[in-house]
């Protein structure tokens, strides 16, 4: 008795068209649409990213202002760059050795700064990540810090500035680094080290003293 050949199974469309094709007015491709909480969360997370490589960034070049630029450091995220909590151990061994003036306050900042890392790794958490109350504090927290480490650089290169021109002081620099601070926003890491950079490069006018303005006689 012969053999019959195997059934094959024979695929039917559901379609209304009998030949099987995509009816006409539906789309050809499927979007994900996000909810507004999924696009706050997600814009969140990136602002986290942003403050956290702002922090990085405040740092490096307040290690790089100490040592004259002569040390090397590879962006943040790329092979070979070093941990935050590598740079503030440098930072706080190169600000001891060129007898940082607010010594105390820099070492305070390094301490609070050590957080930063697990403050960023909070975005790796499913049950914090979705909390969006606690990555707005992140945020804020990490701009804070930036912005401590940014009128520490600045007030330090404002008292350098100032001791080899002979003018004003620390206590006033100081001051007029917390001024620059408080005009910059949190959020403009960039902008405030612009500033640094200003400052450093600006010169000190002296003011003439009364017995040096010219008189002018009415009758002349």
């Amino acid at each position: 008795m012969p053999s019959r050949p195997p059934l094959r199974p024979t695929l039917r469309s559901t379609s209304s068209d009998p030949a099987g094709r995509r009816p006409k007015g539906l789309p050809s491709t499927i979007v994900a649409v996000k909810s507004a909480s999924e696009r706050g969360r997600a814009e969140l997370i990136r602002d986290v990213v942003d403050a956290y490589r702002r922090l990085y960034g405040s740092v490096q070049r307040f290690v790089l202002m100490l040592t004259g630029d002569q040390l090397n450091f590879a962006s943040v995220g790329t092979s070979g760059s070093h941990s935050l909590n590598q740079l503030l151990s440098i930072l706080a061994e190169q600000a001891k050795a060129a007898a940082f003036a607010r010594l105390r306050d820099l070492k305070a900042s390094i301490e609070e700064a050590r957080s930063a890392e697990q403050l960023r790794d909070a975005i790796f958490s499913d049950a914090f990540s979705n909390d969006l109350a606690a990555l707005r504090k992140v945020v804020a927290e990490l701009e804070r810090l930036d912005t401590a480490f940014i009128g520490l650089c600045v007030g330090h290169v404002l008292d350098q500035h100032a001791r080899a021109a002979g003018g004003a002081g620390p206590a006033v620099t100081r001051r007029a680094a917390g001024r620059t601070t408080a005009a910059v926003p949190a959020t403009a890491s960039a902008a405030a080290s612009a500033a640094a950079s200003a400052a450093a490069s600006a010169t000190v006018t002296p003011r003439k003293s009364r017995a040096e303005r010219t008189l002018v006689h009415p009758n002349d």
